[in-house]
């Protein structure tokens, strides 16, 4: 079982050629903000503490152009059976993957494309970095060619990945494409983030660039399994419905949990929202809940509630990261929605993917 037990945090620095420097030990301050959404990368925020001036100097030149961030729990180590000691065994599959109860890894990994120094006061000077997840190649990348007559949306796709490459990109999940045929050729021509929205249309799919891959997840599939979501397993306080932004959950930073990827709750533990008062005026008559496909939402309110899960399933639509290495926080702020939800949202969610 992993233990949420002994932070560990990793911040790294690498040049063109993977070669650089760690700052794990200083004081970090770092925000990360990562939506399913195409239109926009993954942008972090990392702040840097009492940096000696020569390696301050070193940040804001050009020595370092990536910056890595590592975190979770070191966990603790499963008790030792003393019968056991020096007796030759196979090490189980699961052993394997869960040495020692480790519980960590990266969670961001993006181009630097700002930094500037700053104090917070007259003893403590920071170093702040803002960096964006493969964003010479979100921004820069650009097509200028043809496919010819017979092309599939597979076709299509590889096409525009042979664009990227050349900006370090590989390709990560794909989700089946359709088998249409198109009869005549086609000119790829503009900006290659605006192609690939077409192929993602395509696939009925989403896709977005994680740690230097282009991933693209169908509507009905999923980035991983169910990961559970408690007070053992780093559930902080009550996930929250909200009125057409999903249902807002706080955990502590677990890198397994990705975006469109699923979380289970316990359903009962989800805090209802109130309506507005203009909600409950106007239907002219009792509000009452309904069940529809197992998802269940408030029956004849004008303003909808986010549904909930009866099966505590929700797919996980964005993650904001706020951690402090001599601080409280350490947190995932996830906005979800329960799996088969037909909400209506608000303009701002829609924006925010």
């Amino acid at each position: 079982m992993l233990v949420n037990w002994m932070r560990h945090f990793e911040l790294q620095l690498l040049d063109e050629n993977g070669q650089g420097i760690s700052l794990s030990d200083f004081k970090v301050t770092f925000n990360i903000e990562w939506f399913s959404i195409s239109s926009t990368t993954r942008i972090g925020t990392i702040k840097i503490y009492n940096l000696a001036a020569s390696t301050a100097n070193k940040i804001i030149g050009s020595e370092f152009s990536k910056v890595r961030l590592i975190a979770g729990y070191d966990g603790i180590a499963p008790p030792v059976d003393i019968s056991q000691v020096g007796v030759i065994r196979n090490i189980t599959a699961a052993e394997a993957g869960q040495e020692d109860g480790k519980n960590y890894g990266m969670f961001f990994n993006g181009d630097i494309r700002y930094s500037v120094t700053g104090k917070d006061n007259p003893v403590d000077s920071y170093v702040l970095i803002q960096a964006a997840d493969s964003d010479r190649a979100f921004i820069t990348t650009m097509s200028h060619q043809t496919i010819a007559a017979g092309y599939t949306a597979a076709d299509m796709d590889k096409a525009l990945l042979r664009d990227f490459s050349p900006t370090g990109i590989t390709v990560g999940s794909t989700p089946k494409m359709p088998p249409t045929v198109y009869p005549r050729g086609r000119v790829l021509f503009g900006m290659t983030r605006d192609l690939m929205d077409n192929v993602a249309s395509q696939c009925n799919a989403t896709w977005m660039f994680v740690d230097g891959k282009r991933e693209m997840v169908a509507q009905d599939d999923y980035a991983h399994e169910a990961i559970v979501l408690n007070s053992n397993t780093g559930l902080v306080g009550m996930p929250q419905q909200t009125l057409g932004n999903g249902i807002n959950v706080r955990c502590l930073i677990n890198p397994n949990i990705k975006v469109n990827g699923l979380i289970k709750l316990d359903q009962k533990s989800v805090y209802r929202t109130q309506l507005g008062d203009i909600d409950i005026a106007a239907p002219g008559g009792r509000i009452t809940d309904q069940n529809i496909n197992g998802n269940i939402t408030p029956y004849g309110a004008v303003g909808q509630p986010a549904s909930i899960a009866t099966d505590g399933i929700y797919v996980v639509r964005g993650i904001m990261y706020t951690g402090d290495t001599r601080g409280q926080a350490w947190y995932m702020d996830m906005a979800c929605e329960a799996r088969g939800a037909q909400d209506l949202r608000t303009q701002e969610s829609i924006d925010r993917g």
